[in-house]
């Protein structure tokens, strides 16, 4: 019988998280399949329920280390430039052609919002629970109507963003995220 460091279930865990958060990310839940993502973390496809009871589990676990992430970006803008400018800086950074195109950063509502609605409960529950906590950490930097604002704010800017991410014409792309910045910061 092979022995583990203390830990190493946790660090196990860990890396099929986030192996399934880039994943999910990037195709969708369609594209998380559980054997590739236990083979990307190094482990066999049997280990998996060591870890999660279901593939459900797993997705929600993504999605959250997924909202966590951009509550972590959030707070990286605001300890930079300060609540004011760093609330600025973020939805520079939102609305921006880098967000658009590389779909590996930022925010994970444009890119799973769709699909969370069709989802199983317990996948629904991690996507609200990520919304709402992000919201209340972006309502911190409002200067009014704090985390309905937030809320509303975040729908408007990820509505804009998947827009843009589906039009062909990136020059009316490029024009639609900077009248959407325009108004926002106005």
């Amino acid at each position: 019988m092979t022995r583990y460091s203390a830990g190493h279930r946790e660090k196990t865990r860990e890396a099929i998280v986030e192996a399934a958060a880039e994943r999910i990310r990037v195709g969708g839940f369609e594209g998380l399949g559980v054997a590739s993502i236990m083979a990307e973390a190094g482990l066999t496809h049997g280990g998996f329920y060591a870890h999660f009871p279901s593939r459900d589990a797993l997705l929600a676990a993504a999605i959250t280390r997924l909202f966590d992430k951009a509550i972590d970006g959030l707070g990286r803008y605001e300890a930079k430039y300060g609540a004011e400018a760093g609330l600025e800086r973020y939805v520079d950074f939102y609305l921006s052609p880098r967000h658009r195109d590389d779909i590996t950063l930022g925010c994970p509502i444009p890119a799973l919002a769709g699909e969370a609605r069709r989802s199983a409960d317990e996948v629904r529950e991690a996507f609200d629970a990520g919304l709402d906590a992000l919201a209340a950490r972006l309502g911190k930097l409002m200067p009014r109507g704090g985390k309905k604002a937030a809320i509303a704010l975040l729908g408007e800017m990820a509505g804009t963003l998947t827009v843009s991410r589906a039009m062909q014409d990136t020059k009316q792309s490029n024009e639609l995220l900077a009248a959407k910045r325009k108004s926002v910061l106005a």
